[in-house]
């Protein structure tokens, strides 16, 4: 895995979270906007050996911290579930678009309800409609996954590690 494309993804979506440019694709009066971070958790977290993804995973979580309004819900919640999505990788075949998008469906109600749940044993405000608003991102999320699933396929000769090639001595 090349790290530094890693990092330049992660930058980006981590910006299009934070900033206003996802607000173009909201719907909705209560501004419901796809989660770019929850495909990159679930897709690095299948295509990652079992180092790499843990890393991933919590690198992933932290920049969900940072567009959050408290720090340390998402950066436990995305590792112990990137941790778990790699482990369980032979398992889940998420070949079909269906299918991933089901996936991050999943893994968005999940991560975001406990990241709501430790959030709120920091003492942040309960939010009215929360569940409400998390489905709904859940399911615009999952409706955009497979694009952005591509997306980072697409990208994946960049990203991904140099392949050996026959004939040739590696270290």
């Amino acid at each position: 895995m090349r790290w530094l494309a890693f990092i330049v993804i992660l930058l980006i979506t981590t910006l299009l979270e934070a900033g206003n440019l996802l607000n173009v694709f909201a719907i909705g009066g209560w501004m419901i906007r796809p989660s770019i971070l929850i495909t990159l958790l679930v897709y690095y977290s299948f295509s990652s050996r079992s180092r790499e993804a843990v890393i991933c995973a919590f690198a992933i979580g932290f920049a969900a911290d940072l567009t959050a309004p408290v720090m340390g819900p998402h950066m436990i919640c995305f590792g112990l579930l990137g941790i778990l999505l790699n482990q369980s990788a032979q398992v889940i075949l998420a070949r079909r678009a269906v299918h991933k998008a089901m996936i991050i469906f999943a893994v968005y109600f999940v991560t975001e309800t406990f990241s709501h749940w430790l959030g709120l044993l920091k003492g942040i405000p309960a939010q009215n409609n929360y569940y409400s608003i998390l489905f709904f991102t859940a399911v615009y999320s999952a409706v955009l996954s497979p694009v952005i699933w591509s997306i980072l396929s697409a990208m994946s000769g960049w990203s991904s590690a140099p392949q050996k090639r026959p004939g040739r001595i590696y270290d």
